[in-house]
């Protein structure tokens, strides 16, 4: 038993996972934290048009069950294969961002028109959420990266999982997406960036093996 978890930890590199995810944690704090000289204010147009709307926040907040059942069902079932890719995307993708919000800061300025409505759940959860997460540091969306990665790693489970649940998932993704912008938590153009950034990131890992091949 307890030599099939050490398999289980080295075959999943976990120990190399969790090193890099504490030292990424502790860059993304420090990234809150410090003063920057100059934020520059990602805004659009569309932004404008785009309202707030505070139940949102429910599906932004399923976020964090969203990703922990993917990362379970990924390490039960993914092949070798599809985890060092889903791995490899995810990893590069975070670390990238980390690049971009220390050589260019990034912020919002959406807030200050935004009113809580403490009546209502919805209204205090969003003035919690956007109380502890600071406007900054945005560009591109790691919430909704990060959610397409996972939702990749749940298609590439589309023989092993119910069919309803992968669409479940599709669902849930676009929701969890959407909702970076309903609740303001982020500019329509955090989540285009984030798009493309994903989508780079997996066609350059699908040629780099197609070449290895």
């Amino acid at each position: 038993m307890i030599e099939n978890i050490k398999v289980f930890i080295k075959r999943r590199k976990l120990i190399l996972v969790a090193i890099w995810f504490v030292v990424y944690m502790a860059l993304f704090v420090f990234l809150e934290v410090r003063p920057h000289k100059k934020v520059h204010l990602v805004h659009s147009k569309l932004d404008d048009k785009i309202p707030h709307v505070p139940q949102f926040i429910y599906p932004y907040l399923s976020w964090f069950p969203y990703i922990i059942v993917c990362v379970f069902l990924a390490l039960k079932n993914l092949s070798d294969e599809d985890y060092k890719k889903a791995l490899t995307v995810l990893s590069t993708g975070m670390n990238l961002f980390i690049l971009i919000a220390y050589i260019w800061p990034t912020g919002l300025d959406f807030r200050d028109s935004i009113t809580y409505n403490s009546e209502k759940l919805s209204g205090r959860l969003m003035k919690f959420v956007q109380t502890v997460d600071t406007p900054q540091s945005v560009f591109p969306s790691m919430h909704a990266y990060v959610t397409m990665v996972f939702q990749g790693t749940l298609e590439m489970q589309a023989g092993q999982l119910p069919r309803a649940g992968i669409l479940f998932g599709r669902v849930l993704s676009v929701s969890i997406t959407a909702s970076t912008v309903f609740t303001k938590q982020h500019s329509i153009l955090d989540v285009i960036a984030s798009v493309a950034l994903y989508g780079t990131l997996e066609t350059a890992y699908s040629f780099s093996q197609k070449k290895e091949k």
